[in-house]
């Protein structure tokens, strides 16, 4: 290609990475302008690599099965690792470095200008520094050596392998992979999970409307009755201001409380949260998981199931694997790409599941300032600062400033300057927590894994073949201290009077965790019957401040999957029950707003009666043949806005800022937020409804919807978007609140990435295990592999999750000899 389509690709390409980045898509979404003749000028083979490999660490093999899955074995660690690491470049090196781009704040360099807005919001955060700080603790830890060997088998095919076509189609060459690059995944996927800047949308929102509203549209926590844990937890008592040491942290900062003033703290960061808010993570972004015990099956053994939903990629984001090492290590599930180890999954004998907490594990904190200094504890202090260069592709390079307080890193819109703490700043075990579970073999090895498990806080359930099922919210749950009182996380702290410190925090260096909540005290469950999952509170009067209805999902998930799991434990539930609950797409929000549709007063045209007849007999089911479906799901969203859109607008707030749909739905009757400003009489819910048919009606005509699944529907496109490079296009079930997880249409591709169910029997030939991603194993276009499984995932079936190897011979054979790439 020369270097005029190049230039042309990397340009136009970058358009689309920072809108895909930014707005909590796909992180390849690239667009490529080039013509069909480009890419002819690419060799079409498969990127594979030699059938045999020369390996430092000693002998391996890799065989696919037939849906693309490599079934690696070795005879020690680090040559397992080494081989995962090859195969995972074989299948997803351009996704792999996309992926470290991003984080590393060095997209522009392959793309352009258009990407720099993205790479100065993460330079600004340093995850860089941060893996490093989690590298220089990891490395003589059991999973360094994994770590390096895997980085090693990364570069070996990078050396000797075919190249994906993506980077001769843009003009660039992937650089050598190291631990950090890893660990900076991991510090991706764990900001995705819980860094967020609700704090800074709640003080605006507070500032614009007024604490009443505030208190009103974002409560502390939605009024409903199926938190996580519906009983008692096994959470060992402990005194928060024991834990957090505030006798000491109040005299540590009493001296800074009368300069600031905490005046500081408080007022309208709009402009703040306007610059982070694309980077923050997103409400659709949620999961569902569950356990059983012997007690609630009809086979008398553990059942677990757990499906994440995030961004629907192409790619997908998750790489399906099975890793063996004699005795020591014979596990199977997904992980991200660029991780070596088994995330979800199972071993012989144990089985586990993650959502997201959902917590508050993000603070930020003003300063006052002077002279580029800030002040802190009674001084003015220097800000951290460094120079960084971007280097930007086709375009000068663009320096960027980072300073960071005590507290982190450091944002700076609209006059203000605000500090950022996050746990995952810091150096952080997670690594090394998924190393121990991909061997673990009984729970007190699961336990061994979570209790060093830092950031994201996920919700895990586990499981074993001797019976014993686990909750566990792991993760590191800060303290928050001000003025010697442990306070709740939900506000702007004056860093400058010392407020909302987090003792025992290091950002960039090793933290002691000791004002964190101990292990032992975070709300869990040893061994319960039943337990669900769906991103909803924790427990309803938790010993310490985790969130509030900002950081967690509706109870709408939550509360349909206990529902069935009950019904169906109360006789024994079998796999069947439960495949039928992952695959459930009934929506208690669709009912919810049906209900109030149907209170719907005054006069409505004829098109809205239609609708609102459709509705009266709607089954509550998000089926794509389904009308009802399609009036529920629009109606909810112009209720919404019916409702808050004049409020909202006159504050200068756009519909970012609305409430949930489950407080929305909630709101009383006589509710003030549904009186219509601009008319003389007093609206209630009924004239709302009666408008959001009326809407409803206009959009479904303007859009020429007939069914839902003409608004729902799965439309992926690989990251140069061109028509034969796309999977195929289809109509689909459920919805964002309904178990069954899919949400598309409109810009949107969010569902349910993974879906898992394991049941144990006796013995693990009596197991019953079953998986499916949506999509393929292969990220290069015309690999066998490169959605193969699409079709079984959209139609809601499984394929095997066995831990039985592809009989026959090898697909690769890695031979010891040679040296570490």
């Amino acid at each position: 290609m020369n270097a005029s389509l190049r230039v042309a690709g990397a340009v136009a390409c970058a358009a689309l990475v920072v809108a895909a980045t930014v707005a909590g898509g796909s992180f390849l979404g690239l667009a490529a302008p080039l013509s069909g003749d480009a890419f002819e000028s690419v060799a079409q083979e498969p990127a594979v690599g030699a059938e045999r490999v020369e390996s430092p660490y000693g002998h391996a093999t890799v065989r696919y099965d037939e849906a693309g899955v490599p079934h690696v074995s070795a005879e020690n660690e680090e040559a397992l690792y080494y081989a995962v690491g090859y195969v995972q470049a074989r299948d997803r090196l351009f996704q792999m470095d996309l992926q470290r781009r991003l984080v590393g704040g060095n997209l522009s360099a392959a793309f352009g200008e258009r990407a720099v807005e993205s790479d100065r919001f993460y330079r600004k955060m340093d995850f860089q520094a941060a893996a490093e700080a989690s590298w220089a603790e990891l490395r003589d830890t059991d999973a360094g050596p994994a770590l390096e060997a895997y980085s090693a088998g990364v570069n070996r095919y990078i050396d000797a392998g075919e190249r994906p076509p993506e980077f001769a189609l843009l003009g660039y060459e992937p650089t050598r992979w190291e631990p950090t690059d890893t660990l900076l995944v991991g510090k991706l996927i764990a900001w995705r999970l819980s860094g967020n800047f609700a704090d800074l949308r709640r003080a605006t929102v507070r500032a614009r409307l007024g604490p009443e509203a505030t208190a009103e549209l974002y409560p502390d926590a939605m009024a409903h009755d199926v938190p996580i844990v519906r009983g008692a937890s096994d959470a060992a008592p402990f005194d928060p201001a024991t834990a957090a040491g505030v006798a000491a942290s109040a005299a540590a900062n009493d001296s800074g409380s009368a300069a600031a003033g905490g005046a500081n703290a408080s007022g309208d960061f709009a402009a703040v949260y306007d610059a982070v808010a694309p980077f923050e993570t997103k409400r659709v972004v949620g999961s569902n998981n569950w356990v059983l015990s012997g007690e609630a099956t009809e086979s008398g053994k553990p059942v677990l199931a757990n499906d994440p939903h995030l961004s629907l990629t192409v790619p997908g984001v998750w790489y399906e694997m099975h890793t063996a090492v004699g005795e020591s290590v014979d596990a199977r599930g997904v992980t991200f790409p660029g991780i070596p180890f088994v995330i979800i999954g199972r071993t012989a004998d144990v089985a586990w599941g993650v959502t997201n907490v959902g917590g508050d594990f993000t603070d930020e904190y003003t300063y006052e300032t002077r002279d580029g200094q800030y002040l802190y504890d009674g001084e003015y202090r220097d800000f951290e600062t460094t120079q960084e260069t971007i280097p930007v592709a086709d375009a000068p390079d663009v320096t960027v400033t980072v300073r960071k307080t005590v507290h982190g890193p450091v944002v700076e819109r609209g006059g203000r300057t605000v500090g950022v703490a996050w746990p995952g700043f810091s150096a952080t075990n997670e690594s090394l927590g998924v190393y121990r579970l991909n061997r673990a073999e009984s729970m007190a090895d699961v336990r061994s894994a979570l209790r060093i498990w830092d950031v994201p806080a996920q919700n895990f359930v586990a499981a074993t073949r001797a019976g014993e099922t686990l909750y566990y919210p792991a993760g590191r749950y800060p303290l928050r201290v001000t003025d010697g009182e442990v306070v709740r996380g939900d506000r702007i702290f004056d860093g400058s009077a010392g407020e909302g410190e987090w003792p025992g925090y290091t950002p960039y260096g090793t933290s002691s965790w000791s004002g964190f909540v101990p292990y032992a005290s975070i709300p869990h469950v040893d061994d319960p019957a039943v337990l669900a999952t769906a991103n909803q509170r924790t427990v309803d009067d938790p010993p310490f401040y985790v969130g509030t209805s900002a950081t967690y999902s509706e109870p709408y998930r939550g509360a349909r999957i206990y529902e069935m799991l009950d019904a169906r434990a109360s006789d024994g539930a079998t796999v069947a029950d439960v495949l039928a609950v992952q695959r459930d797409v009934r929506s208690r929000a669709g009912v919810a707003y049906a209900d109030i549709a149907r209170d719907a007063t005054g006069d409505l045209s004829p098109d809205a009666r239609e609708l609102a007849a459709t509705l009266e007999s709607w089954d509550g089911e998000m089926r794509a043949d389904s009308r009802g479906a399609l009036v529920a799901r629009l109606f909810r969203d112009e209720f919404r806005a019916a409702t808050f859109e004049d409020e909202f607008a006159d504050a200068g707030l756009d519909a970012a800022y609305y409430p949930n749909p489950y407080v929305t739905q909630t709101l009383p009757a006589d509710s003030r937020w549904f009186d219509d400003r601009e008319t003389a009489a007093t609206e209630t819910r009924g004239d709302v409804a009666r408008e959001a048919l009326e809407r409803t009606a206009d959009r479904i005509d303007r859009r020429g919807y007939e069914t839902y699944g003409d608004l729902n529907r799965l439309d992926l496109n690989h990251p140069f978007d061109r028509e034969f490079l796309g999977w195929p296009e289809r109509p689909m079930d459920g919805s964002a609140f309904t178990v069954s997880n899919f949400r598309g249409g409109e810009g949107e591709q969010f569902g349910s990435s993974w879906r898992m169910v394991v049941a144990f029997g006796e013995t693990p030939a009596e197991d019953t295990a079953r998986g499916v991603i949506p999509g393929g194993q292969s990220g290069v276009f015309w690999s066998d592999h490169y959605h193969d499984q699409l079709d079984e995932w959209a139609a809601g079936e499984y394929k095997p999750l066995t831990l039985s190897s592809p009989g026959g011979d090898p697909d690769i054979v890695f031979e010891s000899g040679g040296a570490a790439a």
